[in-house]
């Protein structure tokens, strides 16, 4: 206030204090969490407003938008004279979500062959949600993970008809799904066992989009020397895109397989053709395990890095020569299956499986297996097993990993089913299954990890396993009668290399009864 005075002119000022801060009320805000504006103002609540911390305040929840990519921020802060601020946040809605197949050459807009639904299903991002950047990448990675696509890109635009909001575009380019493949090499149970009659020859048709649900389909033919595979699978990744995201699996295959690791290659002095008479396996051959299947599973994610399944499997089973000729007996005239009247195993099993998998290739797998006798002449078995793997750093850049696994049968036990024990994937320095065959396994190892040049790694390893003294208990007794100890341990060196195709290792170890074993593997040991 200005007045005249004898002097010449007064100004009065008069000065208020800014209003006590006693809260703060936020509206368009869907994304923003209100202890995250509690925490940016609280300590402001009941005292004088002080504009410099208000503004820190505000950039905070800005900051906060930025630091999550989601496309909002304060655009209006209005205080009242009792003390309460309104602040206005305006957010990025999406609108509408819409899918465009794109050729891979010219980038036009096609019609693909993948149901627009199989590609929404993936997103987070759905209508009505804020737009988050975070949020986007996760989403684009989530439809890239389908394998049936070789670009994928997320595209915001303003919304014409609902200004102020965004329309999203899934952009994808299809690749290719279906196709034949042929080859040859050496069966994994060939690699083990250190054999060329390990050979095989195989040719596969596979299809990734089926009626462009993003369904697998596949059928595999292998053909080998003793090992022989016929199967044909269906893959339904997310089952009628339940909101727990289910997946299901059905397989049917025929298999022949090698026994070897059960029963072994063994010498009889009987003649080969009395030992055939019998219904004997002949002096000096290996036997093979016949096994007819079919199943059905459910895989479903329980929490983050657990997983459970859950399914049935019908399996029929008998022993076979090298020849393929059924046989009950082996060449000293021990039984080879559990229906020894009708050479054939029948079981219908029932099994679960509960798996985590966390940071550090920390890995537990625990299964349940029944088999339930619907009939007179069915098998009736239980079957646990469990597994836990985990590696850490030592020193440096070595690597320590180790390994625990074991199982337990109860109930009929054809001994082809027996746990073997020994050999590449257990303990090194035997051959399969020379340790032991029970109902009962435990087998522990440890790997010490070197990196050595580029892809190229070196191991130093150690393998315990134990039948755990129950051989004799399986029928037939195949361990005792061909001399297997029971226990063991390996010790030994390799080299791991990696390839596209996984990792390759070759092994050189030493036993506790003194043999050296050379073992050419792939994969992981454990």
């Amino acid at each position: 206030m200005a007045e005249d005075t004898r002097d010449g002119v007064r100004v009065t000022l008069e000065v208020r204090p800014n209003p006590e801060l006693r809260g703060v009320v936020v509206s368009g805000a869907n994304a923003l969490p209100s202890v995250v504006v509690q925490e940016a103002f609280s300590p402001q609540y009941g005292h004088t407003l002080n504009f410099g911390a208000f503004n820190d305040a505000l950039r905070a929840l800005n900051s906060w938008y930025e630091e999550r990519g989601i496309f909002g921020s304060v655009v209006d802060a209005d205080l009242s004279e009792a003390g309460i601020c309104e602040l206005k946040v305006k957010e990025a809605e999406v609108a509408r979500v819409s899918v465009r197949t794109l050729d891979r050459v010219t980038g036009e807009p096609v019609v693909g062959n993948t149901r627009p639904e199989v590609i929404l299903r993936e997103l987070t991002t759905k209508p009505g949600a804020v737009y988050s950047v975070r949020r986007a990448r996760r989403d684009l990675d989530a439809i890239y993970s389908t394998g049936i696509f070789e670009d994928v890109s997320l595209v915001p635009t303003t919304s014409a008809e609902e200004p102020g909001k965004l329309d999203l575009t899934v952009n994808v380019v299809e690749r290719k799904t279906g196709g034949f493949s042929a080859g040859g090499g050496l069966s994994a149970r060939g690699l083990a066992e250190g054999a060329l009659s390990g050979m095989v020859g195989s040719c596969a048709y596979t299809q990734k989009n089926l009626f462009g649900l993003n369904q697998k389909l596949a059928v595999s033919v292998e053909l080998g020397s003793v090992e022989k595979l016929f199967r044909l699978s269906h893959v339904d990744p997310w089952v009628g895109s339940d909101p727990y995201r289910t997946s299901r699996s059905i397989n049917v295959q025929n298999t022949r397989s090698s026994g070897n690791a059960i029963h072994g290659r063994v010498q009889d002095p009987g003649p080969e053709e009395a030992a055939a008479a019998a219904g004997k396996a002949a002096a000096g051959t290996g036997v093979a395990v016949q096994r007819f299947m079919g199943s059905v599973e459910y895989t479903r994610p329980l929490a983050v890095g657990w997983t459970g399944v859950a399914g049935v499997t019908w399996q029929r089973s008998g022993a076979r020569d090298e020849a393929g000729k059924a046989v009950i007996c082996d060449c000293y005239g021990k039984p080879l299956t559990f229906s020894t009247t009708a050479q054939q195993d029948v079981m219908a099993l029932g099994h679960v499986r509960l798996m985590y998998s966390g940071s550090g290739d920390s890995v537990v797998v625990l299964s349940a297996e029944q088999a339930v006798p619907l009939r007179n002449d069915w098998l009736s078995m239980t079957r646990l097993q469990a597994r836990v793997e985990t590696s850490f750093p030592v020193v440096g850049p070595l690597r320590m990993a180790v390994a625990a696994k074991g199982g337990l049968i109860e109930g009929d036990l054809p001994p082809y089913e027996a746990f073997p024990i020994g050999g590449t994937n257990s303990v090194r320095g035997y051959d399969e299954g020379a340790v032991g065959s029970g109902r009962r396994y435990a087998v522990g190892s440890a790997e010490l990890h070197v990196p050595l040049y580029g892809a190229i790694g070196g191991v130093l390893f150690c393998d315990a396993g134990s039948d755990l003294d129950t051989g004799h208990t399986v029928l037939g007794d195949p361990a005792g009668t061909r001399g297997k100890p029971g226990t063991g341990i390996g010790v030994g060196a390799g080299l791991r290399v990696d390839s596209p195709l996984g990792p390759w290792r070759l092994e050189y170890a030493l036993n506790d009864r003194g043999a050296r074993r050379f073992h050419l593997g792939m994969g992981k040991s454990f």
